[in-house]
């Protein structure tokens, strides 16, 4: 590499939040001057951006703004698998303990009386 040219890597980032969240994201990077690249907008709660490998992902939410991430509920993944990682570990099913059962029911049990008696 010649002296004085510096070689610049992308480093893939994927963004999901509520609905709406993509135009407000575009905008405040563009206002920020933050080294970027748009990705395809096929999804309307997935975005593709490419960033310049020498700033931090922390940097990247600071050019969007704490607004913004917090409104839009905005996470942000490095790739595809970690994101359907994440859709699948929320969808997962809620169990509880024997005790806790019991005790759930014993509400219920307690609901039924309190409508049946009122």
């Amino acid at each position: 590499m010649k002296e004085g040219v510096f070689s610049m890597e992308w480093t893939t980032v994927y963004i999901a939040g509520k609905p709406g969240f993509k135009d407000e994201v575009l905008n405040n990077l563009l206002k920020s001057n933050f080294p970027f690249m748009p990705g395809s907008p096929e999804s309307d709660s997935l975005y593709l951006l490419w960033m310049d490998d020498r700033h931090s992902l922390r940097e990247l939410k600071k050019a969007i703004g704490s607004k913004t991430v917090f409104k839009y509920r905005l996470n942000f993944y490095p790739s595809l698998e970690k994101y359907f990682e994440s859709l699948r570990s929320k969808k997962k099913e809620v169990t509880f303990t024997p005790q806790e059962e019991e005790l759930i029911q014993s509400m219920i049990d307690n609901l039924q009386e309190y409508k049946v008696s009122a």
